[in-house]
């Protein structure tokens, strides 16, 4: 980089020279004036460098020819005195001075831009709190045109809601519902759920109904007597209520009335705003909060020592029938009730050479229900069942000419309903005359099996997705959503061995006897 001409440097430091005018060169017989800057840096000489320059600037300029001529020789060598005089120190003196004034008049703008940044700032928080104000007062005016006529509420400004009455968007629903092959207890619910929900409203527009009257339903929902029509041999529910305080009866469980009532509730708006009936649900929330808190007793697995104690009862020295088997394969398939009496001697089907229960409702089968769609699946033998002999049993209800493995268990007199309402009041009584009637965890019911089962899996380290599968639930996990759904891999099937039900000692003891079994 080219240095300028009046600076040059000498052991890292900066000095400053500049030729003197002709005029005070023959005055002084000196032909240039030396300072040195005292500085290292580049862009720092260059600035005192400027400063210098103004220096003599201003004593030169008093020196000129025409000045020596009007003063005369002798006040031309004053002057010419006094510049000599200006030292190194008294060049510094000078630059300092000159900083200090340009700092000190860039700190008074500065001061005036802070001051003027501030008013801004005044300017703009009053702006705020002005349209605070408005949007305030906008959203009362809106309520009050809201209440004012509610049949009237335009979703937006190019849709309109559609005039629906409940009673019109209930019977749609259901027909929808119907149409999905759920099974009859589920279409039930839904059914009693939305029926509840008209008699409290009334048959208003779905857009009408908001969060108060959520609240309503709710608040009645969860005085619900258990079986009401049953036990009080009414559908109405303001009568039931009253009956049942009157009597003293429990009511239902926040549970069922959440995760039940509520919860199709729920479902039945969100699908009359994706109908455009309305623009919100007003149960969006209301689920979970009748549900918090609600009796999980039921989902409790058993223990290992009362599977012992199960398995180790005479029950089981007696020959094995429909109760020893459904016992069994509770805990070796965590198959549902009625997934497990509905079964059939050709769902027994061999894949990857092994057999496998497939839990599926054909379009012939018309005394079959499947809870949901992810209830269709592959179940593999595991490795106990099949040394405890269970496929031998099937072969011997094949041969004696039945179609349904448990064949002794009745089909319902309602065909809608299914297997399980009428078995479990004959299972049920028989575990707890075994095992008693409740534990720390709550009543001892037969579906508590199955959770043992899902216990077991996550003991034994199942793949996650692969517990959804043989649960036949609905897999929540991303991974889940891909892949195989009613169909199993030869890996699942091997890795279903991997299930530790050898910490079940009094069932694994059963396998002796069964090679004795004729």
């Amino acid at each position: 980089m080219r240095i300028p001409t009046r600076l040059y440097k000498r052991s890292d430091t900066y000095y400053y020279r500049r030729r003197a005018p002709l005029s005070i060169a023959r005055l002084t017989n000196r032909a240039d004036y030396k300072y040195c800057l005292r500085v290292t840096n580049m862009k720092a000489a260059r600035e005192l460098s400027l400063m210098v320059d103004h220096i003599l600037d201003c004593a030169f300029i008093e020196m000129n020819d025409d000045e020596i001529r009007k003063q005369g020789e002798k006040a031309a060598l004053e002057l010419v005195e006094n510049l000599d005089k200006i030292s190194d120190e008294k060049v510094r003196h000078y630059i300092t001075k000159s900083y200090y004034s340009t700092a000190k008049t860039a700190l008074e703008a500065a001061r005036m831009h802070i001051k003027q940044m501030r008013e801004a700032k005044d300017n703009i928080r009053t702006h705020e709190d002005k349209n605070r104000e408005l949007d305030r007062k906008n959203i009362s005016l809106e309520r009050e045109i809201l209440e004012r006529d509610k049949t009237q509420i335009d979703n937006g400004p190019h849709q309109k809601l559609k005039h629906i009455k409940l009673e019109e968007a209930i019977n749609s629903h259901l027909e929808w519902e119907k149409s999905k092959g759920l099974d009859y207890k589920t279409i039930k619910k839904k059914e009693l759920s939305l029926f509840y929900m008209h008699q409290i409203l009334g048959d208003k527009y779905a857009h009408q109904v908001d969060t108060d009257d959520a609240e309503k339903v709710t608040l009645l929902v969860r005085q619900l007597p258990t079986n009401m029509e049953k036990s009080l041999r009414t559908n109405d529910i303001l009568k039931g209520i009253e009956l049942n305080k009157s009597r003293g009866l429990p009511t239902i469980s926040p549970k069922t009335a959440g995760d039940g009532y509520i919860t199709y509730m729920s479902r039945f708006f969100n699908e009359m705003v994706r109908k455009n009936a309305t623009w919100r649900n007003p149960f969006a929330t209301l689920a979970s909060q009748v549900a918090d808190g609600a009796n999980e007793q039921l989902r409790e697995p058993v223990t290992i020592d009362q599977l012992n104690r199960l398995f180790s009862h005479e029950f089981f020295d007696e020959k094995w029938e429909i109760h020893q088997w459904m016992f069994v394969l509770a805990i070796l398939t965590g198959a549902r009730t009625n997934e497990l009496l509905q079964l059939k001697c050709s769902d027994i089907v061999t894949k990857y050479d092994r057999p496998h229960f497939f839990i599926v409702k054909r379009l012939s089968d018309e005394d079959k229900s499947l809870k949901t769609k992810n209830s269709k699946r592959f179940v593999p033998f595991h490795k106990i069942l099949m040394d405890l002999g269970f496929i031998d049993y099937v072969n011997q209800q094949k041969e004696a000419g039945h179609d349904r493995i448990f064949h002794q268990a009745k089909s319902p007199k309602n065909p809608k309903v299914n297997y399980s309402n009428d078995y479990s009041k004959k299972i049920n009584p028989i575990l707890k005359r075994v095992l008693g009637k409740e534990d720390e965890y709550g009543p001892i019911v037969y579906y508590r099996l199955r959770h043992t089962f899902i216990e077991l899996m996550r003991e034994s380290g199942i793949d996650i997705n692969h517990q959804y599968y043989f649960e036949g639930h609905t897999n929540s996990h991303i991974s889940g959503r891909y892949g195989r759904k009613s169909d199993i891999s030869e890996f699942m099937t091997n890795s279903f061995d991997n299930i530790n039900f050898n910490k079940i000692e009094a069932l694994t003891k059963h396998i002796k006897k069964a090679s004795a079994r004729p």
